[in-house]
Order: C-alpha cells, then sequence, then structure tokens
C-alpha cells in the first residue's frame, strides 16, 4: 500500500471552528511585515513553534488548530509550516494565493540561508529542516497548475526535482501530466528516463507514455503502451477519456493498479489527455484486448 508521501499527518475529521481567521488583507501585509524583519529568532524557540505546528496538524478541531499555529506564529512568525496551515484558514481567491505562496517560498529560502542551497540541494528531502521549504514550494506549483499556469507550475517542478531527485513528494507525475498537455514532449521523454520503472507500475506514467507516442507519430508503440497500460490500471481509462467523474474525495493511500491508484490520478491524467483531442479520438477507436 502506498501511503502519501509527505511527513504531514493525515488530515482527520474536524469539528468547524467557531473563531475567525484572519482576513486575507491581513495575512498579505502580515507576510510584508516578516519578509522586512532581519532578525531571526534562536533556534529553541524556532523549535518550540514547530512542535506547536505539529501539535496543530493533530488537533481535533479547526478552531484548536488555528489556536495553536497563531501560537507558533507569535514565536516565530516566519515558520513556513505555520503559514501554509494559516493559509489553508483563509479565503483567498488564487491569484492572492499565489502571491501569498510565493512569499511563504521566499521566507523559507532566507530561513534555510544560501549555503543549504548550494551544499545539500540533490537530497533536500532527506533533511528534516527543508521540508517546510518543499511543502511551500509543492503548494505553490499546484496553485499556478491550478489556475491554468501550467508553464510556471512546470518551473517549479523542475526545481523540486533537481534539489530532491528522489521525488519523496511525488512532483514528478504533476510535472509529466503537464509536459503532455503542453506538448512538451522532450521533457516528458527525460522523466521516461530518469524514472523509467514508474511506468509499470504508476498509471500517470503508463498512460502517459501511450500519450507521448501519440503524439510523437509512433503509433505502433503507441498501440504497445496502450495495452500495457490498459493491464497496469484498467479504472484509468474512463477517467481519460472522460466518461467517468472526478472523484469529489480522494483516498489517503492506493495501490498500483487500483480504483484508488486512478481516483487520486484521475484530475492530472484528465488535464494532459483533454488537451490532444486527436489522441482521445484515436483511443475512442481502439479496441480492447
Amino acid at each position: 500500500m502506498i501511503m502519501p508521501r509527505d511527513d504531514q499527518p493525515e488530515k482527520k475529521p474536524k469539528r468547524a471552528a467557531s473563531g475567525k481567521p484572519p482576513t486575507p488583507q491581513s495575512l498579505l501585509l502580515s507576510i510584508e511585515r516578516h519578509l522586512r524583519e532581519t532578525g531571526r529568532v534562536s533556534n529553541d524557540t524556532a523549535f518550540e513553534a514547530q512542535q506547536l505546528v505539529y501539535d496543530a496538524w493533530e488537533a481535533e478541531t479547526d478552531e484548536r488548530e488555528l489556536e495553536l499555529i497563531l501560537k507558533a506564529l507569535d514565536l516565530d512568525p516566519t515558520n513556513v509550516d505555520a503559514l501554509l496551515t494559516l493559509l489553508r484558514h483563509s479565503q483567498l481567491d488564487i491569484e492572492d494565493e499565489i502571491e501569498w505562496l510565493r512569499k511563504v517560498v521566499a521566507i523559507g529560502e532566507r530561513n534555510l540561508g544560501p549555503q543549504t542551497f548550494k551544499e545539500d540541494a540533490g537530497h533536500f528531502w532527506g533533511m528534516i529542516e527543508t521540508r517546510p521549504y518543499m511543502r511551500a514550494r509543492q503548494e505553490l506549483a499546484e496553485a499556478l497548475r491550478w489556475s491554468g499556469r501550467l508553464e510556471e507550475a512546470v518551473t517549479e517542478w523542475e526545481a523540486m526535482l533537481k534539489l530532491n531527485p528522489n521525488d519523496n513528494q511525488g512532483m514528478r507525475y504533476n510535472l509529466l501530466a503537464c509536459y503532455l498537455a503542453l506538448g512538451r514532449l522532450e521533457g516528458a521523454r527525460r522523466l521516461f528516463k530518469k524514472y523509467g520503472g514508474d511506468v509499470s507500475y504508476n498509471t500517470v506514467f503508463a498512460w502517459g507514455k501511450v500519450l507521448e507516442r501519440f503524439l510523437a507519430g509512433d503509433l505502433a508503440e503507441a498501440e504497445k503502451a496502450l495495452a500495457a497500460a490498459r493491464k497496469q490500471n484498467p479504472h484509468a481509462q474512463g477517467y481519460v477519456k472522460g466518461h467517468r467523474r472526478l472523484p469529489k474525495h480522494l483516498p489517503d493511500s492506493y495501490a498500483p493498479g487500483s480504483k484508488e491508484e486512478a481516483d487520486c490520478f484521475a484530475e492530472l491524467l484528465r488535464d494532459a489527455w483533454s488537451q490532444h483531442p486527436q489522441a482521445l479520438k484515436w483511443l475512442a477507436e481502439q479496441k480492447a484486448a
């Protein structure tokens, strides 16, 4: 069973919060102030703030989570995980959310310092202290994708894979889907080369290979890839074709080839294939083996 790739605990259903979170305007003004601050809190204070964040993630209610997050920010106003969690309590529109996340990423970069990026690039997820920054950059990339700014999202994911080629966060799946949606076949081929084994056990790579071969004009190989993709995960085809509605709720875990896996990656696959009507037409003409 494949579990979520982040070290943030699984989110539990929470009772509604009675308190009001900060307004979007106050959030943006606050982070501007944090960016202007030159002083850093002590390591002990930063550690205490991070422990409050971990406690907040385990809170029973939204109200308690927000209370602990605000306490963490009182101790360390540059705690990246606290700022990310605070965002989930706001009602920012997508453009303000992207602006907010860019600033959180900038705070994370400043907290880590240039030496960390110089010396530790290549194994960022292996260091606990770099993970909040990587989580922030992940959320930024996803927000960019949601807003339709795929090229900008690709830039974020490419940079993240340079920092952590092992890709513990599974960013290569999002990146592959965006490459294919944009018709950037060379980028897709680089991912197939680097993470070649994924074609056999991940549905984005399996069905992505079909689309890449079709867009390349290699229909014979596209047919072979289609047979392999149907074998790897037959549940994904309904999403690819647009015959199945995208799931409202995603499972917390999945096994390769399962319906749960297809649910987890349905949106990525739909987005990639929907940009290429001729590929969908060809797929509709292919008979099941």
